[in-house]
């Protein structure tokens, strides 16, 4: 016997079967975590902390310093922390994004205002220097002088930085300390800054081994000789002076370069109003290979 079924009863099992039987669809999440970040200077570092939240859970919390990513936490409370300098100080953009199982982010930024103690170091700031034929006595060459580091040599602290001709054609490392022996005050150029291996330029030592003063600078007058770059054998006799001008080495690049320019019109006067005799060149002259020497293992240690 057939069964007859009713168009209604028909319309009602099309309808169920177009639907799945009657199974409910999942439901997709779209809401994003909501996030605030904070932050703050203690020391050396600067700790962050995020609070995020979401309508189904927060699986992460991603960090970031501009846009560089610093950390990434998975457990409240979410917090990260980096390290900065004095190169740092001012206002640094921190970020932090927050995600979900989905993911969903939801994002929040913030300033935190470093202000980290810049540190001194040995003779630091921005110098002149004037090289004068110890013949002649006419200028060969000057520029100016940045020291912004140091090294220990046996004990010994020697300033360490970089050095430009005027013309911006040379570069290269410095030094200015006691290179060799306690109560020494030598000064060493290189012909290059980052070359694989140091090669002398200038070697100088000054006489008495202190500062002196020219009008009210911190003032290196000695002798001393260029080096070959090719020999490195010393070639041509020479006074030097290094004078300083500032013992803080300007952030801003147009007050940086005036700095510089002072100095070296201050080290050209320096080294022409005090010459010594030759007899103390020759004196000097006798160091140039242990300077040189001493140098190169110090430079070539760093």
């Amino acid at each position: 016997m057939k069964t007859k079924f009713s168009l209604p009863l028909l319309g009602s099992a099309l309808l169920l079967a177009s639907c799945g039987g009657g199974t409910p669809q999942p439901t997709v999440d779209r809401t994003a975590p909501t996030v605030s970040l904070s932050g703050a200077q203690s020391g050396s570092s600067v700790n962050l902390t995020a609070s995020a939240s979401d309508n189904v859970g927060v699986t992460k919390v991603e960090f970031y310093r501009g846009a560089t990513l610093i950390a990434t936490d998975t457990t409240a409370p979410f917090t990260a922390s980096f390290a900065v300098t004095s190169s740092d100080n001012g206002q640094l953009n921190v970020s932090a994004r927050a995600y979900d199982a989905a993911g969903n982010q939801g994002q929040a930024g913030a300033q935190v205002t470093v202000n980290v103690a810049r540190t001194s170091t040995l003779y630091q700031g921005v110098w002149g220097w004037a090289v004068a034929d110890a013949n002649t006595e006419q200028i060969i060459q000057r520029g100016a002088m940045i020291l912004f580091d140091e090294v220990q040599n046996e004990g010994r602290r020697v300033a360490v930085g970089g050095y430009t001709n005027e013309a911006q054609t040379q570069t290269g490392a410095s030094l200015l300390g006691p290179i060799t022996a306690a109560g020494e005050l030598e000064t060493f150029f290189s012909y290059d800054l980052n070359a694989e291996s140091v090669r002398a330029y200038l070697v100088a030592s000054d006489d008495d081994g202190r500062l002196e003063n020219y009008q009210g600078s911190p003032t290196f007058f000695g002798a001393g000789a260029l080096v070959d770059r090719v020999t490195q054998q010393p070639n041509r006799a020479v006074y030097v002076a290094l004078v300083q001008v500032s013992s803080e080495v300007p952030e801003e690049l147009t007050a940086q370069a005036a700095a510089k320019a002072d100095a070296r019109a201050l080290a050209a006067q320096a080294v022409q109003r005090q010459f010594r005799t030759g007899a103390a060149l020759q004196a000097q002259a006798l160091k140039v290979s242990g300077i040189q020497q001493e140098a190169v293992n110090l430079l070539e240690r760093r």
